[in-house]
């Protein structure tokens, strides 16, 4: 980080706030025939078909059609959903709580390469605490298949500063893909290379 005082927070949501089971997803496509699967999720910055669905290239429809011609199967919208799904599990309360408190401390938003599939079957889910819905914390939410580009792309984050008309130097980007944080760097943000699994409320230790 820079040392100039942070006044805005932009997390990513998986692997930062949401976990993920990518090996569990993994082996549940290997499952349905689709050989290799794993050049293609990674939990980070997907690729091939998957890449193209983060990216708003294809629809939630086409994204299914590519499925099927991947496993060279008719299987059903409702067992690809499944089968996407899996990746994602939940935020742990202790993060939805630390959400909380930051929202009276900085200005929050959410930028994720995420897919039509995941967000609008999961987020409703993930972000409930004690009757809250914890998405009111962020001032505004992006998303990499709405705005048609994705991490690690630094044309993403020059949209996100300038749509939420935001400061990069006093604006703190944390991901866990050390690419995206490069990316977000280069355009003057702050980042912190956040490790799955660590204590995310020490980031907030030892910033002004």
């Amino acid at each position: 980080m820079n040392g100039n005082a942070v006044r805005n927070v932009v997390f990513d949501w998986g692997g930062v706030l949401v976990d993920l089971d990518v090996e569990g997803c993994i082996k549940a496509f290997e499952n349905a025939g689709v050989a290799d699967v794993r050049t293609l999720i990674t939990g980070t910055n997907e690729a091939g078909l998957f890449r193209h669905y983060e990216c708003g290239d294809i629809s939630t429809a086409e994204f299914r059609e590519g499925v099927r011609r991947l496993t060279r199967r008719s299987l059903p919208d409702e067992v690809i959903d499944r089968l996407w799904n899996m990746e994602v599990l939940d935020i742990p309360e202790e993060k939805l709580r630390l959400l909380l408190d930051l929202s009276g401390r900085y200005n929050l938003y959410l930028l994720s390469n995420t897919n039509e599939l995941h967000w609008e079957t999961a987020s409703q889910r993930v972000f409930r605490y004690e009757g809250t819905d914890v998405r009111s914390c962020f001032k505004q939410i992006f998303l990499s298949y709405r705005m048609r580009m994705a991490k690690p792309d630094p044309a993403i984050f020059r949209q996100v500063l300038s749509e939420a008309v935001l400061n990069p130097e006093e604006t703190l980007f944390i991901d866990d893909a050390e690419v995206n944080c490069r990316s977000a760097a280069s355009v003057g943000m702050q980042t912190v290379h956040y490790v799955p699994g660590s204590d995310l409320s020490d980031i907030f230790r030892y910033i002004s």
